[in-house]
């Protein structure tokens, strides 16, 4: 009987239908302003603010690699000294962060993550800043797949290294802290959050940044409008970042849908960790992670049958990947122009890690049909390679002199 081909990708985009709100588009089009921070873009950013933080502000982005950007370089100023040179980050975590840095003149300087959470190691971030004290420019944590960092931490470290924070939250939009609040809530420094259409926030592409500060928000707004803070007139450094009011609408209809795509994913999250019982996974931090996907740990004795894995489960129609690997001190151009220390948590993670589907029309069933496919898979292949060492056990045996000596002398009698 020939094996049935399921179609469970890693991810499938779900913002939300455009086809369905033509007369909110044609109330865009009647109004004849499609960007520079219109009127559904401005409602947008107080809805968010009002709907997931409670408190400071919000500022979209075109998306979140020109977030960072902007936040790192606001947060330096205008007089950092030539020897603060470094951004501190994690290095696993995606590129475009490393990029920002690099665009902002500095040099990545790569750090090691939890054993458990997979976010930055507290004991080696201290390190590092201990070890580079004045020459770290900023520090850029990841919260790593939608989960939640200790910003209070961030905060006393910023304080007592005298460095500004710029949180990568690319994928937290709808994570909540230990305290129940939208993760960044009431942060001082920015918190950059990604609504690509692969999030849990899908709107196509785009991004946010939430801030406290108010008048933080207020010149990163310049900023990202070409740096005017009067009309035409640049008076910070700039660069065009602003978001289209079709995009915007679009952020603004998924918000209103938005508690219930997170709600769903955490089930599809446990449902994942009842279907693979004794899987190593990542540790949760606050009372709600934002789910883009679901990511395991292979054991390590699994580690080389990895790429055969996922290719037998793509071969059932599963879609597998392999996020963060390779990690960024990995990669040809951040191996050239970043600095890594010892990254053997990392190293060990990223050589691990399977990326397992998760969107946000995915079933029980269809998370019970990836785990049942990945045990089988695991087990047919451990069961070829202890056949195969079976094999290369006898093969060694009877080749042996006293093997064959004493097989001739057999046969002889």
């Amino acid at each position: 009987m020939a094996k049935t081909i399921k179609n469970i990708p890693v991810t499938r985009p779900n913002p939300p239908r455009l086809s369905e709100h033509l007369r909110e588009l044609k109330d865009i089009e009647e109004s004849g302003i499609f960007s520079n921070f219109g009127p559904v873009n401005q409602r947008f950013e107080q809805e968010l603010a009002v709907t997931i933080f409670g408190t400071g502000q919000c500022l979209t982005v075109c998306n979140a690699t020109i977030g960072l950007m902007v936040a790192m370089r606001q947060v330096l100023g205008e007089d950092r000294p030539r020897e603060r040179r470094y951004a501190l980050m994690p290095s696993f975590t995606f590129a475009a962060v490393a990029h920002a840095a690099l665009w902002n003149g500095l040099t990545p300087l790569f750090c090691d993550i939890d054993r458990k959470t997979w976010l930055p190691s507290a004991e080696h971030e201290e390190e590092l800043l201990k070890s580079h004290q004045n020459e770290i420019a900023v520090v850029v944590p990841y919260a790593t797949f939608g989960n939640n960092l200790d910003l209070r931490r961030y905060d006393e470290l910023s304080e007592r290294f005298g460095v500004p924070i710029v949180v990568d939250a690319a994928a937290s939009l709808g994570a909540l802290d230990a305290d129940g609040r939208g993760f960044g809530s009431g942060f001082r420094w920015p918190v950059v959050f990604s609504m690509h259409a692969t999030k849990t926030f899908a709107t196509g592409e785009g991004g946010v940044i939430y801030c406290a500060d108010v008048d933080r928000v207020k010149r990163m707004r310049a900023m990202c409008s070409f740096g005017f803070e009067a009309p035409r007139v640049a008076t910070l450094p700039g660069l065009n970042g602003k978001l289209s009011e079709v995009s915007a609408l679009t952020a603004l209809l998924q918000l209103k849908r938005f508690e219930g795509v997170v709600e769903h994913r955490r089930l599809l999250s446990e449902a994942y960790r009842r279907h693979l019982p004794g899987w190593a996974q990542q540790g949760s931090c606050g009372k709600r992670q934002s789910f883009a996907f679901q990511s395991v740990l292979l054991r390590e004795s699994l580690t080389p049958m990895r790429m055969a894995i996922v290719e037998m489960l793509r071969a059932r129609g599963i879609g597998v990947s392999t996020y963060f690997s390779p990690h960024l001190a990995e990669q040809p151009y951040f191996s050239r122009y970043g600095v890594a220390a010892s990254l053997k948590v990392t190293q060990n993670i990223s050589e691990r890690i399977l990326t397992l589907p998760m969107f946000d029309t995915m079933t029980d069933s269809d998370v019970h049909d990836v785990a049942s496919d990945l045990i089988n898979s695991v087990s047919q292949l451990e069961g070829e390679a202890i056949g195969g060492d079976e094999r290369q056990m006898v093969e060694a045996k009877t080749s042996t002199p006293a093997y064959v000596a004493a097989n001739l002398t057999s046969d002889k009698s």
